[in-house]
């Protein structure tokens, strides 16, 4: 009991004289790690997580709980990667923002550079990052071809931004209001774009809610195994782990496989 005593007072000693310092210390590492990793925390990503690892808990299974806790990271790993593909990107509102913003400052000053620097003040990652380092290219090297191929490289195979800087390439020759012209008209083409975007997310939404149902109808029926006592003995038996671990794994698979296929249409429709 006294040695127990001895050490709280002097941790409560320790605290009293550093205990400042180690919140400080603390709070700018919490916020640090929730800056960097906040934005993976979507409720796309946490509710599967915790309905997995609540189901998890609740089958008490030496071998279905590691087994669920599995599917959890699976799914959490799927979802994350979504994210980083959806932060990672840019979308054709994405560019149609930077074309506006663009726009505007070229009317007031016809230089294309300048225009740009301007554009990355008004765009979100990863494309303000893209146009900053373009322009401190154009700046360190006064060569705009070495500054469009970098512009280039960091763009990929995106068609829309590829028009851009189609665009910007004949500014040096074109006229101002040839130029004006060009972006209009590409606006105009990027508006067009986000409207077919729209339509097809409503047409796909139905096998979305579909997917929906089939995943929420396996998730209810696998929460009546772990709680309904005679159905948790028959699936927590040799011969019941083996059905319950296929039938979860065709669900999950089958989900998965079409969840890949609505993405992938999206991506050849746009």
């Amino acid at each position: 009991m006294i040695p127990t005593l001895v050490a709280l007072l002097v941790g409560l000693l320790i605290f009293f004289f550093i205990g400042d310092d180690i919140r400080r210390i603390l709070g700018r590492r919490v916020e640090g790690y929730r800056v960097k990793y906040g934005k993976y925390l979507t409720r796309q990503v946490l509710t599967p997580a915790i309905i997995f690892i609540a189901l998890a808990i609740l089958m008490r299974d030496i071998i279905l709980t590691p087994f669920i806790l599995a599917i959890a990271v699976g799914i959490v790993w799927f979802r994350v990667s979504q994210v980083i593909a959806l932060t990672g990107g840019i979308s054709p509102r994405d560019v149609s923002q930077m074309v506006i913003a663009f726009r505007a400052a070229y009317q007031l000053q016809p230089a294309a550079f300048k225009g740009l620097e301007m554009a990355a003040t008004k765009v979100r990652e990863p494309l303000k990052g893209i146009l900053e380092s373009v322009v401190n290219i154009y700046h360190l090297s006064s060569e705009e071809d070495l500054a469009y191929d970098e512009f280039r490289k960091r763009v990929g195979d995106n068609v829309l931004m590829g028009q851009f800087i189609y665009i910007l390439e004949m500014s040096s020759q074109a006229s101002d209001e040839s130029m004006t012209e060009a972006l209009d008209a590409f606006v105009t083409r990027l508006r067009r774009q986000e409207e077919l975007q729209r339509e097809v997310d409503t047409n796909l939404s139905s096998i979305t809610g579909q997917t929906s149902f089939m995943q929420s109808l396996a998730i209810v029926i696998a929460f009546g195994m772990a709680i309904v006592p005679d159905f948790r003995l028959v699936y927590t038996s040799l011969l019941g782990r083996i059905a319950y671990m296929i039938l979860m794994a065709v669900i999950m698979g089958a989900s998965y496989l079409i969840e890949k296929k609505v993405i992938s249409l999206k991506g050849e429709i746009l």
